[in-house]
């Protein structure tokens, strides 16, 4: 992208009218550092300006190209740029994914978490890495690295008997990440993967914010755009031609009012259940046709989750009892006879 395209596109997007009081301003690849000079340059501009939002900038990262130029431009514009890393887990996992650049991203490591330590790094799971994935979240929480985690929505999982088999696996990585975290109150249980149950669950119907009034899941084409290096506007980089290899619709996206396939109707999870407009665009070249390829995975990390809170709240009544009222009580109760209840009638 030149110079001038970005100038552009910010200056749109920052006085654009709408209620809404920041915008956030992301550098996105491949590795966004190796155009380091363009986003110093435009970040340097942003700021000879005079703006009536609030300003973010994000960059994500592989963590493998800092230098000491970058770092010291980073800490001057440390209070509005952050730094997003992306890290697959342990050295195993992460080289099967990223290259074999794990001991790279290692010594930069220490920078990133000094400066930007709110900032969650994102561990993606691969087909390779699903065999990792316990001992690579437990080594990440061991760093006191602030991460999340998850599996995409592609369809990484080969034939019908890879598939079970990966979901084995991954059954068994799961449970031995609820037996780490379940006695752990100094952790949270990593996102989203162990916190996936729907915060719904053993609320009152009456007592719900209705959800399937709005069923979006993300902001693409909403919230958010994406500006192409040739200046052109999408819901998402998704939506790319040279991403997606196909042409973005010509309406606007992700206005769906009902849920489909008729299976996800049907689901109890669904209005806790991810899913991606571009992807979805990509293979059913419809936002609102959800693709399928992640359903069993995510039900095991829902079954995961329901038994990781319940031992968790279980071990905290026993404990503390005495000290919530009875309505928190009864809320408690709700929640763990509704836990149980999802785990013995089945997903």
């Amino acid at each position: 992208m030149d110079f001038k395209t970005a100038q552009y596109a910010i200056e749109k997007a920052m006085t654009a009218e709408g209620d809404f009081d920041s915008v956030q301003i992301e550098f996105f690849g491949g590795e966004p550092l190796l155009e380091f000079p363009f986003i110093r340059d435009t970040v340097d501009w942003f700021h000879t300006r005079q703006w009536s939002r609030a300003h973010m900038f994000m960059i994500g990262t592989n963590g493998t190209l800092f230098n000491e130029d970058i770092k010291q431009w980073l800490l001057k514009y440390k209070s509005c740029v952050n730094v997003g890393l992306s890290i697959d887990g342990n050295k195993t996992a992460h080289d099967l994914n990223r290259n074999n650049s794990y001991d790279i991203v290692r010594t930069n490591l220490p920078f990133i978490q000094e400066h930007w330590p709110h900032q969650p790094a994102k561990m993606t799971i691969s087909a390779e890495s699903i065999p990792f994935v316990a001992d690579s979240i437990i080594e990440l929480e061991e760093m006191g690295l602030n991460f999340t985690a998850n599996i995409g929505f592609e369809d990484i999982w080969g034939t019908t008997e890879e598939k079970e088999e990966l979901l084995r696996i991954y059954y068994e990585q799961l449970s031995k990440l609820v037996d780490f975290y379940k006695d752990r109150d100094d952790l949270y249980p990593v996102s989203p993967i162990l916190e996936s149950v729907p915060t719904y669950l053993g609320i009152p119907q009456d007592k719900r914010l209705n959800k399937k009034e709005n069923v979006r899941f993300c902001g693409a084409g909403h919230e958010m755009i994406v500006v192409d290096v040739d200046g052109k506007t999408y819901p998402c980089h998704r939506f790319l031609p040279w991403v997606a290899g196909i042409e973005a619709p010509k309406e606007k996206v992700n206005c769906q009012e009902a849920w489909k396939p008729d299976t996800c109707k049907t689901c109890n999870l669904v209005e806790s259940c991810p899913t991606c407009a571009g992807y979805n665009w990509e293979q059913n070249r419809d936002t609102g046709i959800r693709t399928t390829f992640h359903c069993q995975a995510f039900k095991m990390e829902v079954f995961a989750s329901s038994k990781l809170e319940a031992l968790k709240l279980e071990r905290l009544l026993r404990k503390d009892i005495g000290s919530f009222s009875v309505e928190d009580l009864r809320q408690k109760r709700l929640r763990l006879e509704a836990l149980y209840y999802l785990m013995e009638e089945g997903i």
